[in-house]
């Protein structure tokens, strides 16, 4: 596998848009429900989510590569 197809490109509008989407979900759980708890539940749970898939995708990758090998053979 080549360097080049490990590479994905990240949409330029990505970044920014996630920027805003964290700030003004800060802004509005500080200003308008005064609870900075409620924002830090709901994003880190979402965080968590995010790199539990990331692990089990991990997994499923290793146990593909292992399965290639042991095919090889």
């Amino acid at each position: 596998m080549s360097a080049v197809f490990l590479q994905e490109k990240i949409p330029r509008f990505a970044v920014p848009a996630i920027i805003v989407l964290l700030a003004g979900s800060l802004l509005y759980s500080v200003f308008v429900t005064a609870q900075i708890f409620a924002w830090l539940v709901f994003w880190g749970g979402l965080f968590l989510i995010g790199l539990s898939l990331f692990v089990v995708y991990l997994l499923y990758r290793l146990v593909l590569a292992v399965e290639r090998i042991a095919d090889s053979q």
